[in-house]
């Protein structure tokens, strides 16, 4: 079990071995953060001792990294999975092109959490990591389980454990919403390739051979999942149950089966459910309420997917995103989970990997006997306004939505065209650009329009859905929509709008001219956004000419990232107004300098 901070997980799992650089990474998730996005690539390029939410709150920190990185990730979402973020940030426009909506085949959700990562380093072999875990792509303090493994893979045939995998990442741009750019297609493809070449190590303490994956509801033909049958003791952990799935794991041992879930999922069993189950437990309030969570509005709780069986000597581990519900395990969601297997107790000296070392480790401590709660009756008033919200829900996922962006004198109109049909009379819902404050929402209707400088334009648009009954939750959500008129240099004035004067500008060069270190000590420095206000800083000495001469002789590639900085403000005459005639020909002359010895 992995403490439940998402941060160490992500940026930890996402950071390159010794000697390697992240060349491309899927990732998939049932729900999405856009803030959380913002933070891989900070995972990528920064080693700075800060945390999270401090790095993010640093917009130009967020810039290069996104331009360093982002282009490498590409995150495959339930189509309604986008949470709407509490933070309007301009630089959310750089994630549109690496987030990608998809729908399971069968109807269900897509609710799969795969991270492949391709690390490649000159002179060796490439590096493909695999992470599968049950966490989504979120700030949530949850308690979770992910299983990482990494190989090189062979220049030979195929790996029967691998095969799933790969067919499952080849499937993924046909899974789309949206049509994929061919190019990030073909590179996915590629990537299904590597993976079914590579065979992924178990993690220590298991069996010598490679992991095995397991993939459901790529078909639309229902099938019960049962990993194994015939093993005489079981332990299920999910948040999530009900009959379907408790009685397909049920069958995977014939003597004692252990079920760990929540209070608020076993209370809504009929009690002869858990008949099969000879101990059921909880969670105890101690586990739940982590000291660092006190305000904090993040869910947290049970969120880990596993299963053992133990049979003869062994004991088989199945770690992932399925619940153990009829749409987890029946193929209806799409779900990716991964087996391994060891010796159940001690042997040759090495700890077994049995129910009860799980427990001993630490887990029984978190855990207490299941007692049920009295369940109220369900007001039938509540359950018609939770289908009507329900029916609303799926009418938006299937209108023809649009956003169109028109020049108009110095703004921008943005408007959503198209309005959802058959919206149950008492549900009212309103949209909004995610890039303006929802204080801006109006009631949908066909169309909507908004006036927005051109950096806030977005094909991101944010939905609330609301009935008006106390005990309901309103359902939030964002889409990501087909977007047409969207102009081509809108990143540039998103650029300008976080770089707004020349001593900004100067210093953040300096930090890229730090390369990483350069990038972590500029975003601790307190006064690295109030620099001399002399247009001469770092001129008149020639220190800055000496940077760049330095940094052109000894690792010229840190001067790619102010070469992209530099041409995207000599492209307009406010970013001229920030990088002037005399810097530029400074820069021009190191530059040429440059390519004159051969190409950076």
């Amino acid at each position: 079990m992995l403490a439940p901070d998402s941060r160490t997980v992500a940026l930890e799992l996402l950071r390159p071995p010794a000697g390697y650089s992240l060349h491309f990474a899927v990732l998939t998730t049932y729900t999405l953060d856009l803030e959380a996005m913002l933070a891989l690539p900070l995972g990528v390029i920064s080693r700075s001792e800060q945390g999270v939410e401090e790095l993010l709150a640093d917009p130009l920190l967020l810039l290069e990294a996104l331009r360093q990185a982002g282009e490498r990730f590409q995150v495959f979402v339930d189509r309604a999975g986008i949470a709407v973020p509490r933070t309007q940030r301009e630089l959310y426009a750089m994630l549109e092109s690496s987030v990608h909506p998809v729908r399971a085949p069968a109807g269900g959700a897509f609710h799969p959490k795969v991270w492949v990562m391709l690390f490649t380093s000159e002179g060796s072999p490439p590096l493909l990591r695999v992470a599968i875990l049950s966490r989504n792509l979120t700030f949530d303090r949850s308690w979770d389980v992910a299983l990482a493994s990494e190989a090189s893979p062979t220049p030979g045939g195929q790996i029967v454990q691998s095969a799933p995998l790969a067919e499952f990442l080849r499937r993924l741009p046909d899974l789309g919403v949206q049509a994929l750019h061919p190019d990030i297609s073909a590179q996915v493809h590629d990537l299904a390739d590597q993976v079914a070449r590579t065979a992924f190590p178990a993690p220590d303490g298991f069996f010598d051979q490679p992991v095995a994956f397991h993939v459901l509801g790529l078909t639309e033909a229902p099938r019960v999942w049962r990993p194994m049958s015939g093993g005489y003791r079981s332990l299920a952990i999910a948040p999530f149950v009900n009959r379907t799935g408790l009685e397909a794991i049920a069958q995977t041992a014939e003597a004692e089966r252990i079920l760990v879930s929540t209070q608020e999922a076993l209370d809504q069993l009929h009690p002869d459910v858990l008949a099969a189950w000879d101990r059921v437990s909880t969670l105890t309030d101690a586990a739940l309420d982590e000291p660092e969570d006190q305000g904090s509005t993040r869910p947290n709780g049970l969120h880990a997917k596993m299963l053992a069986v133990e049979h003869g000597w062994d004991v088989t581990w199945y770690v992932g995103s399925a619940n153990l519900t009829a749409a987890g395990l029946t193929g209806s969601n799409v779900e990716v989970m991964v087996e391994v297997s060891a010796r159940k107790g001690r042997q040759n000296g090495v700890s077994g990997r049995g129910i009860d070392r799980f427990f001993e480790s630490g887990f029984d401590t978190l855990c207490l006997p299941y007692r049920r709660s009295p369940v109220d009756p369900e007001d039938p008033e509540v359950i018609a306004a939770q289908q009507h919200l329900k029916a609303a829900h799926q009418a938006l996922l299937e209108a023809d939505l649009q956003v169109v962006c028109r020049a108009a004198d110095d703004d921008w109109t943005w408007t959503l065209e198209g309005a959802p049909e058959s919206v149950p009379s008492d549900v009212t819902v309103t949209a909004w650009p995610i890039s303006v404050p929802e204080a801006l929402a109006r009631p949908i209707h066909a169309p909507l329009t908004w006036t927005l400088p051109i950096r806030r334009l977005t094909s991101l648009v944010a939905f609330r859905l609301h009935v008006p009954l106390e005990a309901v939750d309103d359902l939030v959500l964002a889409l990501k929509l087909p977007a047409k008129g969207m102009p081509s240099d809108r990143m540039h004035h998103v650029l300008v709008s976080l770089i707004d004067n020349r001593q900004r500008f100067l210093a953040f060069l300096r930090a890229l001219l730090g390369g990483l270190e350069g990038m972590a000590d500029w975003s601790q420095d307190a006064n690295g956004a109030e620099a001399d206000s002399s247009w001469d800083f770092g001129i008149g000495e020639g220190s800055l000419l000496e940077d760049l001469v330095r940094a052109a002789s000894r690792d010229p590639k840190r001067l790619d990232p102010v070469r992209r900085l530099i041409a995207d403000f000599r492209t307009s005459e406010q970013g001229r107004q920030i990088v002037p005639d005399d810097l530029h020909a400074l820069w021009t002359a190191v530059d040429n300098a440059l390519h004159k010895d051969g190409p950076a």
